[in-house]
């Protein structure tokens, strides 16, 4: 934002023609002795926030020169680059009335008009002053009570928790189950890939349509106080013209998408579906306020007001999972980073484990969920007919063949928390039987019916996002 500040013994204006179509106000005309005149450019990058910077300098030039009246006039021959109407005419109102609050008394010329003018100026040495007003780099916090803090001032003080800050939230533990079922500091594996596709159909169906236009715009960075902004941003650019369903915005950074709704389910509800994920999730999720005038805070160009969630980590950082709030009007609800919220379950599950219990996934997203273990060579054959079964009604399984010890592979499913491990011997050839794990079940193990097994599989891939139910074949059957 560009100012020419004039202090003048006399000022006049009247609208002449419209200068543009459907001026959003109206023509008016005005006569005013000992004025201050700010001629003001709004360029196309300016933050509603400069409105306060400008109004203060305007209210410093007119008590410089004895003046309590301030005429607010848009003048576009400061700037090169203009900011289009709509979005210039509502800074320029929003400082005059922030004028009217110091107790000035201010008039404002009508924006889109060509008018005529006439200005006397005294001459005096303080009398013109000009003023280039850039975005602050920010981010910053506001207090609400006129101060603006940098972030490390503002932690210092205790109004933002410190862990805002890591980089990466995580420990090496942590990191070391991500990189084992896909998620890596470089991108995704398969694994990974099965992960983000199930949490974004999970978000997309709990805020209101399981396909949710897919369209780029998602957030570049995650952690950290940058990751953070990052996210709020990508949330706030998609909420702000959102007026029905749900869109996927894609990443650069692979996993890091957003699922952005219209409506605002509000903290409860959000809090309660990422409960779904992890029972005792909802215990080490704190939340934020981020608004362009309360919070933690960021140059924005329209008025913003959110919560977001995060998770405190085991490593002592903290992880974005939703925001929610309000943008230009409209209230939104956004899931995500999806990257961020697998990486805080698999995190959560390692709490778990600290308390002596199996951490598990819930079966919709583990991305590989039964492992079918032959014991020697000569049960292969049984134990594929077993594995086409169960990918049959749709289940993520896999054969790990006898090339090395049964504990050893019992173990390696445990590492990627296959939710159930089916393991066939001489005992379950004979028997039409298998031997079952279950993740859930901590230290129990039961031989069961293939068929059993089969119809247990079929109810838990049934209750997948996207999913509608199918009863087993015996229970269709009226068994």
């Amino acid at each position: 934002m560009r100012m020419l500040m004039i202090h003048v013994s006399q000022v006049s204006f009247w609208a002449v023609k419209e200068a543009i179509e459907r001026p959003p106000d109206l023509p008016s005309k005005f006569e005013g002795r000992d004025c201050v005149v700010g001629f003001i450019s709004v360029e196309e990058n300016d933050t509603p926030d400069l409105a306060d910077e400008a109004a203060r300098e305007l209210a410093e030039h007119a008590r410089r020169n004895g003046v309590s009246c301030i005429v607010v006039y848009p003048f576009a021959h400061l700037s090169p680059s203009l900011a289009p109407p709509d979005m210039a005419a509502p800074m320029l109102r929003l400082i005059e009335e922030k004028l009217k609050i110091m107790g000035f008394s201010t008039v404002r010329a009508p924006f889109g008009w060509y008018k005529g003018f006439s200005i006397t100026c005294p001459g005096h040495p303080a009398c013109e002053l000009s003023r280039t007003i850039e975005t602050p780099r920010g981010p910053w916090f506001l207090p609400g009570d006129g101060r603006r803090l940098g972030i490390k001032e503002a932690i210092g003080q205790g109004l933002l928790p410190k862990e805002i800050e890591q980089g990466n939230p995580w420990d090496s533990e942590s990191i070391g189950v991500q990189l084992r079922l896909g998620i890596t500091s470089e991108g995704l594996t398969r694994l990974g890939e099965v992960m983000i596709e199930q949490l974004a159909l999970w978000a997309s169906e709990r805020l209101g349509s399981p396909d949710a236009e897919v369209r780029p715009g998602g957030p570049g960075e995650v952690y950290g106080v940058g990751g953070l902004l990052s996210v709020i941003k990508s949330c706030l650019d998609a909420a702000r013209y959102r007026l029905e369903g749900p869109v996927r915005l894609r990443s650069g950074l692979p996993g890091a998408d957003v699922i952005v709704a219209p409506g605002d389910v509000g903290e409860e509800a959000i809090v309660k579906t990422l409960s779904e994920l992890s029972d005792a999730m909802a215990s080490e999720v704190t939340a934020i306020e981020s608004s362009i005038s309360r919070g933690l805070s960021m140059p924005y160009d329209v008025e913003f007001s959110t919560r977001v969630l995060l998770y405190r980590t085991r490593g002592g950082g903290m992880a974005p999972l939703a925001v929610h709030g309000e943008v230009r009007g409209n209230q939104f609800t956004c899931l995500g980073p999806l990257y961020s919220i697998a990486s805080s379950i698999i995190d959560m599950g390692l709490r778990v484990a600290d308390k002596g219990q199996t951490p598990s996934l819930p079966f919709w997203l583990a991305p590989v969920q039964v492992a079918v273990i032959p014991v020697k060579e000569a049960h292969v054959q049984y134990a594929q007919e077993l594995l086409a079964e169960l990918q049959g009604v749709g289940a993520r399984a896999y054969l790990d063949p006898p090339t090395r010890g049964l504990g050893a592979r019992v173990r390696a499913a445990g590492r990627l928390w296959v939710p159930i491990i089916a393991v066939v011997g001489d005992k379950e050839v004979q028997g039409g039987t298998v031997s079952v794990r279950r993740r859930w079940a901590q230290g129990q193990q039961e031989v069961v019916q293939v068929d059993e097994l089969v119809n247990e599989v079929a109810q838990l891939v049934a209750q997948s996002p996207g999913r509608q139910f199918r009863p087993p074949v015996e229970q269709e059957q009226g068994g």
